[in-house]
């Protein structure tokens, strides 16, 4: 009995469903909060096994295949590869997303996975080419997140500078040829789905491996269509997150206004650079293109606007004053160029009102001053005026006017305080070298 007792316990000697619960618990398992690991790409957060247990993989061989084959299944893995893209800026950033490794070589590595989705930027004349390769392994059940934060159209922005330039992103599907066995077209769907779902305006899907082909035309159909289809609609949109925004700022929730314009901002430029932009623009009109350009300026405006608040703040440091100062003329200068970058590539008529460039021209003025800039002291001046020539009754921009007045007469006097400084010390040297020559002869005589 008691060398019963003594026989060493053999794992493969439990019942095939027991072993498949262990390699569940111990390999399929996974912490419900994703962390975050230094260095990662921006958006991305990572998913960890709730136990460290892959030694068990390496017990012996038929353990290994046994427990590999369960965990493959059980996990269903996807690698996405971007190639050519800026990935710190490929994602919305609105909700994290899980990956299990960002690691090239570990994910190139792997050969567990079932489906490989590669996004590359094609190659343009207006710039650069970024040669960079990044990877991505996470699991099926965080796909969705991935998908509907994929920003595929800021990311081809420089690609499409002119309203008829619409590149689009280059994008396969790769169904890996060495677990054919377990595609069915169930399993098959369900890979896809968040891509079908969720990714629009990629004109060039390709599919390979084990797909059926009457699955694989029906996901390439519905990622070619366009994002945004209804120009009210979308305009509409828009429209509501500004208005948002000015509530929030009347309200004196500043950041909370920014947050609502930077969204609606990013979403009119996504719609811009978009392949659904050309569609929009039939549609719509020339109306659709005026209002778009509108849009694009006020909502620069209000930004500008709001990196000025901190700076006008009487904590505000240096520091502040230029890093937001320097923001806020890149949104101005947005301002500027609003007819040309929508209204102008589109044969529209879109300029701004007088109303508008005044308050473009009070807020580079404000801006100026507000950074201490001396050097443009007297660009600020003109600035002011201008507004004032075409608001002549508009009291902030009297009041501001006052008060760039108010600064080029303190640097007027800085300026008469260190000519008085200078001068004072080429007559204490004149005097200097008077006494002293004055002393030599007195000692030659």
């Amino acid at each position: 009995m008691s060398s019963l007792s003594m026989q060493p316990f053999r794992f493969l000697d439990l019942p095939g469903e027991l072993r498949n619960n262990i390699y569940d618990l111990l390999l399929c398992s996974w912490d419900d909060e994703p962390g975050y690991e230094p260095g990662s790409i921006n958006g991305l957060c990572k998913r960890s096994p709730s136990y460290d247990a892959l030694s068990l993989l390496r017990t012996n061989k038929q353990i290994h295949e046994e427990a590999f084959d369960y965990m493959m299944r059980r996990n269903q893995f996807v690698r996405v590869t971007c190639r050519g893209l800026d990935v710190n800026s490929l994602f919305l950033g609105d909700e994290m997303i899980p990956a299990i490794a960002t690691d090239q070589r570990k994910a190139r590595q792997f050969e567990g996975y079932l489906m490989h989705l590669t996004l590359s930027k094609p190659v343009v004349s207006s710039g650069a080419f970024n040669f960079s390769e990044h990877e991505i392994m996470m699991l099926r059940a965080d796909l969705p997140f991935l998908c509907r934060q994929l920003d595929v159209e800021t990311a081809m922005t420089d690609a499409n500078a002119t309203t008829n330039e619409h590149l689009s992103i280059s994008a396969t599907v790769s169904f890996s040829p060495f677990h054919s066995e377990m595609f069915t077209p169930a399993t098959q769907q369900y890979l896809l789905d968040p891509i079908a779902s969720h990714v629009r305006g990629i004109s060039n899907l390709s599919m390979s491996g084990p797909v059926s082909t009457m699955i694989a035309e029906a996901v390439i159909s519905q990622v070619a269509q366009p994002r945004w289809t209804d120009p009210k609609a979308t305009l509409d949109s828009i429209h509501t997150g500004t208005d948002v925004g000015k509530r929030q700022w009347q309200n004196k929730e500043f950041y909370s206004a920014s947050e609502s314009w930077t969204y609606s901002m990013r979403t009119l430029e996504r719609m811009r650079h978009s392949s659904s932009w050309l569609g929009l623009k039939a549609a719509g009109g020339e109306d659709f293109v005026n209002s778009t350009a509108d849009l694009y300026f006020t909502l620069n405006l209000l930004r500008a606007s709001f990196l000025q608040v901190d700076m006008a703040s009487e904590h505000a440091d240096r520091a502040t004053a230029a890093r937001n100062g320097a923001m806020s003329l890149q949104h101005l200068r947005k301002c500027e160029t609003a007819s040309a970058r929508f209204a102008q590539h589109a044969d529209a008529t879109w300029v701004p009102s007088n109303e508008q460039a005044s308050k473009m021209l009070f807020r580079q003025a404000k801006c100026l001053r507000l950074m201490h800039a001396n050097a443009n002291l007297v660009k600020a001046v003109t600035l002011i005026e201008q507004a004032a020539v075409l608001a002549p009754n508009d009291i902030v921009i009297r009041d501001e006017k006052d008060a760039v007045r108010n600064w080029e007469a303190e640097v007027e006097e800085l300026q008469r305080e260190r000519a008085q400084a200078q001068a004072d010390k080429v007559v204490e040297r004149a005097s200097l070298w008077s006494y002293l020559r004055c002393a030599v002869s007195e000692l030659a005589s």
